[in-house]
């Protein structure tokens, strides 16, 4: 691929969802390119990029791109020291606050959630103090690859996908199948799933929320791109509610009625209000 035809591949990519190719991740770009090309009956990378910029962001070949140059990895409670927050102090604290309103409604989202696994980890972990007879518990899970969201709705996973999911997790709310082990009922009825661009302000559908996991997907982003994201979330939030962030994707952000609260090993941001 020549450095004019990289450039292009490397603009259109960030025009329609954000994501930064840096010199250090361009053999993964050109050979992600090329599986599609060939698959296509296409030698060129020249003629494949027109191809694909002219039918459009909605054409079934850019989709297919889409899935195959985003990052998929993900794991069950990924970052402990977020979830171990979660559990022990922000969602006892949420509850605690709510229960003195009077609300019975606890709303999180995994904003990038891959295949599912921390949509369906913050629903265990949440389970485990929250009872969904009483309370309206629903989690969300989004993201831009429609291939990882198919997995995320199918919630059946490799054994090999589980082998690092704390034991009592995994006896507790898994069970055992053909294909390995899948997600039990009594956690899928409380998610939900759908394709969400972050890099697109008016593709934003997900609002009203206690608690915001993004999480190592903003460093496939320029830094102005993940300010902008960042704030969007943040107004995503309801009053009180908390974002989780990466450690080191956004360092020293300074956000309107934002508060960082410091846990060790935890990047999290508590929105002003109750």
């Amino acid at each position: 691929m020549s450095s004019a035809e990289t450039e292009k591949w490397r603009s259109l990519i960030q025009t329609r969802i954000g994501l930064h190719f840096s010199d250090s991740r361009l053999y993964f770009l050109e050979q992600r390119l090329w599986e599609r090309m060939q698959l296509c009956d296409e030698t060129s990378y020249g003629r494949y990029y027109h191809a694909v910029m002219m039918r459009g962001e909605m054409a079934p070949e850019w989709l297919a791109l889409r899935d195959v140059i985003v990052n998929n990895e993900s794991s069950f409670f990924r970052h402990s020291p977020s979830f171990e927050a979660f559990q022990k102090q922000v969602l006892p604290e949420l509850l605690a606050t709510k229960r003195r309103s009077s609300e019975n409604a606890l709303t999180l989202w995994s904003a990038g959630c891959s295949g599912g696994q921390e949509a369906y980890s913050l629903a265990m972990s949440a389970l485990e103090l929250v009872d969904p007879i009483v309370w309206q518990l629903r989690v969300t899970g989004t993201d831009i690859s429609q291939r990882q969201l198919t997995k995320a709705q199918a919630a059946t996973y490799k054994d090999y996908e589980v082998r690092y999911m704390p034991a009592y997790f995994k006896q507790k709310y898994m069970r055992e199948v053909a294909e390995g082990v899948q997600i039990r009922p009594m956690v899928r009825r409380l998610t939900q799933f759908g394709t969400l661009n972050l890099h697109d302000p008016a593709n934003y559908w997900v609002a009203g929320q206690d608690v915001i996991f993004c999480q190592n997907v903003l460093i496939y982003f320029r830094l102005e791109d993940r300010i902008e994201i960042v704030k969007r979330l943040c107004q995503r939030l309801n009053s009180g509610g908390y974002l989780f962030l990466a450690p080191a994707e956004v360092v020293g952000l300074q956000l309107p009625e934002m508060t960082l609260v410091r846990w060790r090993d935890v990047l999290v941001y508590r929105k002003s209000g109750k």
